[in-house]
């Protein structure tokens, strides 16, 4: 009786616990406009980490002249096995040294990379092995951008902006190609042009480095939801690789994960082969360098747009399953148009079909991620990213080749190779159309029922021992 008596003298603060009150000061403008600068730290370095990976993709006829013996593809999948190998390490690097720390150290590892490639004046300039060994660097670096975006949207936004966080961040890997499509093909019209193109690139990743020395953050004074402070307030830190191996095992038991990071590798994978052999369709059907450039620019502004605006809309209805059925379905019916336009040489229904593409399966791979977030709570957002990305780099690094291999060998043309990848996508709509997620950490925001039961239990318990 006297427990019941405590507990309704106390139930109004305890069912709007202490959090909720801190979590408001979230809403100040200076914590407001830090968290987005956190953000495009983050996104800026996913920016220039893909744009060094297809930094000759769009100029590959002036790159192969230069350098006998190169293909862009070469270095593609150099960039992605390197980039497996550091994703297997970095879940345990982060939860070792931190987010903060981990993106400092992938800023200066990229920076080096960049180094390599461009030289130093009276030392070295840029030559086939500087760039191969430059691009391997910056792969290394890479997983500690890409693989932390979903552990930076928990750590420093709401409930209702977590995927749009995370899907910015990812994507921002898009506006890199894009600035290689756009710059490379302005900036080289011929081979001496590729060094200072490669000094740009350097300097722009020197100054990033400097700004995330200077402002980068871990986390906010106080958690941005109910589900991370709950999380915070019962996590174990894991720094031995055999403890993350152990989550990791877990993470495959979860029902609806292998959905997740199907859709994940499916959206990764369209994305890294069509930006890397667009131009090769293009040139294929006729149209000069200026205009692949800015083809190849907004496909990319197109992954971005659908992305957000489909993240948004994901944001607030919660509507993870029925959205990414809605872009697969749409995916697949711009790859299969695109197939029949490489077949049948039509180059407009080539570009819009390609745009099509960006647009609907960009979308997919932040949904998938924080759809893994959502399903496997309270698991640390960076494993599972990286586990996701790991695959995705796997499966990219052996389809690039095969794509390539799979041209006609007389025409060149790509269309047995789209429709390889049009397969396959299929075959991941059904995987994912097969399972429901159930939303557990959306599920704690939206009720706070479990914290603040946890916490009415530690209040209690404490009471009744005095």
């Amino acid at each position: 009786m006297r427990n019941y008596l405590l507990l309704c003298f106390q139930l109004p603060s305890i069912m709007i616990p202490t959090t909720e009150m801190k979590r408001e000061t979230l809403s100040t403008p200076k914590l407001y406009f830090e968290r987005w600068i956190m953000l495009w730290y983050l996104s800026m370095a996913n920016l220039f980490s893909d744009w060094v990976c297809f930094s000759i993709a769009p100029v590959m006829n002036i790159a192969e002249e230069a350098y006998v013996g190169l293909h862009p593809s070469t270095l593609v999948s150099a960039f992605l096995a390197f980039n497996c190998c550091s994703t297997i390490c970095e879940p345990a690097i982060v939860q070792k040294i931190g987010l903060r720390n981990a993106v400092v150290l992938g800023c200066v590892i990229m920076t080096l990379g960049c180094l390599i490639i461009s030289g130093i004046p009276g030392l070295w300039s840029t030559s086939y092995g500087s760039l191969l060994v430059g691009t391997v660097f910056v792969g290394v670096a890479q997983p500690f951008f890409q693989c932390t975006p979903a552990l930076l949207a928990a750590n420093w936004f709401g409930a209702n902006e977590r995927t749009l966080a995370t899907t910015i961040a990812l994507q921002a890997t898009q506006f890199g190609i894009a600035a290689a499509y756009i710059v490379g093909t302005n900036l080289v019209s011929n081979k001496a042009q590729l060094q200072d193109y490669f000094d740009v690139i350097t300097l722009m990743t020197a100054f990033l480095l400097v700004g995330v020395v200077l402002h980068f953050k871990e986390k906010p004074p106080t958690p941005p939801s109910y589900s991370q402070q709950g999380k915070l307030d019962n996590m174990i830190v894991n720094t031995s690789i055999w403890e993350i191996l152990s989550d990791i095992f877990v993470l495959f038991k979860t029902p609806g994960f292998v959905s997740a990071l199907t859709s994940f590798v499916c959206s990764l994978t369209i994305n890294v082969i069509v930006s890397e052999f667009f131009a090769s369709m293009l040139l294929l059907q006729g149209h000069d360098q200026i205009f692949i450039g800015y083809a190849g620019a907004l496909y990319q502004v197109m992954i971005v747009s659908g992305a957000v605006a489909v993240g948004y809309v994901v944001d607030q209805q919660k509507s993870y399953w029925s959205s990414n059925v809605a872009c697969y379905a749409v995916t697949c019916m711009g790859l299969y148009s695109l197939s029949m336009a490489i077949n049948r040489q039509m180059p407009l229904l080539t570009v819009l079909s390609v745009q099509v593409i960006g647009f609907f399966s960009g979308p997919i791979q932040g949904i998938a991620a924080e759809t893994a977030v959502e399903i496997t709570y309270p698991s640390d957002e960076n494993t599972i990213v990286a586990v996701q990305q790991v695959f995705s780099n796997l499966m990219s690094a052996i389809l690039v080749p095969v794509f390539h291999v799979l041209r006609d060998p007389y025409t060149h043309e790509y269309t047995a190779s789209v429709n390889l990848i049009f397969i396959l996508t299929v075959v991941c709509m059904v995987v994912h159309a097969s399972f429901r997620p159930e939303l557990k950490r959306s599920n704690i925001d939206r009720t706070n029922s479990e914290y603040a039961l946890l916490k009415r239990d530690s209040l209690l318990s404490a009471r009744a021992a005095r």
